[in-house]
């Protein structure tokens, strides 16, 4: 069967996690019976691996796509299923979490961002019209789709709330952390509590609805009592002011010696800050998964998170999650964390538990096994 991937919504690290990891396990249980065809842009050009044969990667350099989401559907309703009809698809997989516009082949759906769902993100008119367009396609998706598959729990919901009917066809299936990461915390023994610094990471793109602030205030709230905590803020920056309005709180709270902040790193660097931290952290206010909470249980670290969208879920009894908002509930969860041995001890043990739900080997079955009940030409 021949199975065409539209890639071409996949623009940032998240998306490009999940679209990696099943396609390796989707080339590699299908070999010999399933062809894919990746269509992509000059922008996600960085997504192409040589998989083998069967795995044929077609950049469409008339879409222009890399430009915006409003010219992607432009050109996806008007020339996709010429593209599809070119290489003889069977079914697409949509990564968008909607349908395809304009595409007749069956279509198989992604479901990643909960953006839409959240108005107090939505601040410009380019957005709230954005945001209204991506509630009526995954509506649309929910009800019309072959089949649907959830990056969490939380987003089943959320897509069936939304559409107020379950879909035709839909499973959870999560997201894996790389293998690189199990091996290198297996490489060398895990660094025990009192080997590690008195330090919170957090790792994310930071943005505004991360809330990073939340994370400041309750260092703060934590130095007041006494606790010597720093912070750590790995990861790029979504534009120069967010990271000036958090320079400046910083600054106000008299944290300049207790913070820094990295911006993007390698994934060397990226695995020593987990396996140095006694704590991860993230309170974010929208999230359909949290991959950087589970990278962190890989190093045996415990994770405090906000109790909204998917990281409770995630994070599972290697975390913590507490009401969004609420400061001084963090500080309450991350103290133990990063004063008693005995308390961290046995989070770190649930956290490196719970973290072998998500290797990468065995989570792409549910959607192998609908392609190969998929009805052959």
């Amino acid at each position: 069967m021949r199975i065409a991937v539209d890639a071409l919504p996949i623009n940032n690290f998240s998306g490009r996690n999940v679209l990696g990891g099943h396609l390796r396990n989707l080339a590699a249980a299908g070999a010999g019976r399933h062809s894919f065809h990746m269509f992509h842009h000059a922008g996600n050009r960085d997504l192409r691996r040589e998989l083998g044969p069967h795995v044929v990667w077609q950049e469409c350099a008339s879409a222009k796509t890399g430009s915006g989401w409003a010219r992607r559907l432009v050109w996806q309703r008007f020339s996709m299923q010429r593209a599809l009809d070119a290489v003889g698809a069977d079914l697409l997989i949509s990564t968008s979490g909607a349908l395809v516009p304009g595409v007749r082949t069956p279509q198989l759906v992604l479901v990643q961002n909960p953006w839409c769902f959240f108005p107090q993100f939505h601040a410009r008119a380019s957005d709230k019209l954005k945001a209204l367009l991506q509630r009526h396609g995954y509506r649309r998706a929910q009800r019309e789709a072959a089949a649907m598959f959830y990056l969490s729990d939380f987003m089943a919901r959320i897509y069936a709330d939304n559409a107020g009917c379950g879909p035709r066809h839909g499973a959870t299936v999560l997201v894996g952390v790389n293998d690189g990461m199990f091996e290198d915390a297996a490489e060398t023994p895990l660094p025990a509590f009192a080997e590690r610094a008195p330090e919170i990471v957090v790792v994310s793109v930071m943005t505004p609805h991360k809330s990073v602030e939340d994370v400041l205030d309750a260092l703060a709230l934590l130095r007041s009592r006494g606790v010597e905590a720093r912070l750590s803020l790995v990861g790029p920056w979504s534009d120069a002011g967010y990271r000036a309005v958090i320079e400046r709180r910083i600054h106000d709270q008299e944290l300049t010696g207790s913070v820094e902040i990295t911006g993007g790193v390698s994934d060397a660097e990226l695995m020593r800050h987990y396996r140095r931290a006694r704590v991860f952290c993230l309170l974010s206010r929208c999230e359909s998964f949290g991959i950087p909470a589970v990278e962190a249980q890989v190093f045996g670290t415990p994770c405090v998170v906000a109790d909204v969208c998917a990281p409770p879920e995630i994070a599972g009894p290697g975390g913590f999650a507490v009401p969004a908002g609420r400061i001084d509930l963090a500080a309450d969860a991350l103290q133990p964390l990063l004063v008693d041995a005995e308390a961290w001890r046995q989070a770190s043990a649930r956290a490196l538990d719970n973290a072998e739900r998500f290797r990468w080997s065995h989570l792409s079955a549910p959607i192998i096994g609908f392609i190969d009940r998929w009805p052959s030409p």
